[in-house]
C-alpha cells in the first residue's frame, strides 16, 4: 500500500463516507424490526402474523454465500467497492419508493415481504462492500475506532427507519413518512459519486480467491459462530418486546417511536461512545460483560413494568429505556470489536467478517420473532425468561467450552 493511498484513507471525508453507507444500509433493518411491526399492530394485524416480518431479514443472514463473489469482481473504472456501491443505492431507492405507496395491511404482508426481503438482499450486498473498506480502514485506525463507526451508522439507520418513521408517521402520514428515506438515500449517492475511491485494495500480487469454506477451516471459527449466535439474542427480545408493551398500554405510535428511539436507539450510541473508551484500557470482556449486566437488570425491570402497568410512566420507560441503549451499544462493540480481530487475521477478510455478521443478524431476527410468538401464545414475562436464559447460557457455555473471553 503506498504513501498516498495511505493519506487519501485517513482524510475525515473518507470516514465520513464510510459512516453514510453504514447508515443508509440500516435503514432496511429499521424498516423491517422497528416501524412495520408498529404501524402493522396500529392496522389491527395480530401478533402471529407481524411475528413473520422480521423474518424478512433472512438476506443478511446468508449473505455469506454471496460475500465471496462481491470480493472477487469488480470494475476497475468504478473502483473496487463503488461497484458494487452505487447500483445498490440506486436500487434501494427505487425499492424504498415502492414500499412507501403500498398500503400496510393484513392482505399486503405478503407483498410487504416481498419487496423488503427485496430491499434486504441490496443492503445486505452493499454491507459486504462497506466492511471491505471499513476492514482496510482498521489497518490505519485502531479497530475500537472503525466498530465504534459500523455500530453508531447501523444505528443511526435503524433510528431513521424505524423510530423516525414511526415519529412521522402521525404528521406527514405513511408514505411522505417513508419518502424521506428515499431522499436520504439520494444524497448519499450524489456524496459517493463524487468520492473518488482510494486504491486500497490492489497490490503487485493477484488477490486471493475468497472462499467461504475456508472459513470454517479456520481455528476457533465454531466457537466463534456460538458467541455472535447467543449474544445479541436477550437485547432484541427486550427491545422488540418493550415496544409493544407500551402500544398495548395505550400509548400512540409516535410515543412509542419517540421513546424507543430518544431512550433507545440513540442512547445505544452513547453506549457505543462509551465502550470506545473503555476499549483504550480494558479489553472487550469487560464491556461485554457490563453490557450483559445491564440488559439482565432490564429484563427484571421491564416484567415489573408489564405486571404493574401503573408504574409505565415518562420516567420509567426513559430510563429503562436509556439503560437497554448503553448495554447494547456496550455489547455490540465488544463483539464487532472480537469478530474483526478474528476476520483481519485472513487473507479475506470482507467474508469472513460476513458470516459473522450473518450469525448476529440471526441471533437477532431468532430473538425478535420467537418473542413476539411467545408473547402472543404466553405473555410478555415468557419472552423476557427466554432473554434471561440466553444471557446465562452464554457465561456457562462460555465458561466451559469457549474461554473467549474471562
Amino acid at each position: 500500500m503506498n504513501n498516498q493511498n495511505t493519506s487519501s484513507n485517513r482524510r475525515p471525508y473518507f470516514l465520513f463516507i464510510i459512516a453514510q453507507l453504514y447508515i443508509i444500509q440500516g435503514i432496511p433493518v429499521g424498516l423491517a424490526f422497528d416501524a412495520y411491526p408498529i404501524l402493522l399492530r396500529d392496522a389491527g394485524v395480530s401478533l402471529a402474523v407481524i411475528a413473520i416480518i422480521p423474518l424478512a431479514g433472512i438476506p443478511w443472514v446468508v449473505k455469506f454465500l454471496w460475500a465471496p463473489f462481491v470480493e472477487n469482481y469488480w470494475l476497475d473504472k468504478i473502483g473496487y467497492r463503488k461497484t458494487w456501491l452505487l447500483p445498490m443505492q440506486f436500487l434501494l431507492a427505487i425499492l424504498i419508493t415502492v414500499i412507501a405507496f403500498t398500503p400496510f395491511t393484513e392482505n399486503t404482508t405478503n407483498q410487504l415481504i416481498g419487496i423488503i426481503i427485496l430491499s434486504c438482499i441490496i443492503s445486505a450486498t452493499q454491507d459486504i462492500a462497506t466492511d471491505g473498506l471499513a476492514a482496510d480502514l482498521a489497518q490505519i485506525n485502531t479497530i475500537t475506532q472503525i466498530n465504534s463507526i459500523q455500530v453508531m451508522g447501523n444505528i443511526m439507520g435503524m433510528l431513521i427507519g424505524g423510530a423516525g418513521v414511526s415519529i412521522c408517521y402521525d404528521y406527514l402520514g405513511k408514505t411522505y413518512s417513508i419518502l424521506l428515506l428515499v431522499v436520504i438515500i439520494l444524497f448519499s449517492i450524489v456524496q459517493l459519486l463524487l468520492w473518488k475511491e482510494p486504491k486500497l485494495f490492489y497490490t503487485s500480487q493477484p488477490k486471493p480467491r475468497a472462499k467461504i469454506g475456508l472459513f470454517f477451516k479456520r481455528p476457533k471459527a465454531y466457537s466463534m459462530l456460538l458467541l455472535v449466535l447467543l449474544v445479541p439474542f436477550a437485547g432484541s427480545v427486550i427491545l422488540t418486546m418493550s415496544k409493544l408493551i407500551l402500544l398495548d398500554r395505550g400509548l400512540s405510535v409516535s410515543d412509542v417511536g419517540l421513546y424507543t428511539g430518544i431512550g433507545g436507539y440513540l442512547t445505544m450510541i452513547l453506549g457505543c461512545i462509551l465502550a470506545a473508551y473503555l476499549l483504550k484500557k480494558h479489553p472487550p470482556s469487560y464491556t461485554l460483560k457490563l453490557g450483559f449486566s445491564l440488559v439482565a437488570s432490564l429484563v427484571f425491570s421491564w416484567s415489573v413494568l408489564d405486571y404493574y402497568p401503573n408504574y409505565i410512566n415518562a420516567v420509567t420507560v426513559i430510563i429503562s429505556m436509556t439503560l437497554l441503549g448503553i448495554g447494547i451499544g456496550f455489547i455490540n462493540v465488544s463483539i464487532y470489536t472480537f469478530t474483526m480481530i478474528y476476520a483481519k487475521q485472513s487473507k479475506q477478510t470482507a467474508t469472513d467478517y460476513a458470516v459473522f455478521q450473518s450469525t448476529l443478524l440471526l441471533s437477532e431476527i431468532i430473538g425478535s420473532s420467537l418473542s413476539m410468538t411467545l408473547a402472543e401464545y404466553f405473555n410478555y414475562l415468557v419472552a423476557f425468561f427466554s432473554a434471561l436464559m440466553t444471557i446465562i447460557a452464554i457465561f456457562v457455555i462460555n465458561k466451559k467450552y469457549l474461554k473467549l473471553f474471562t
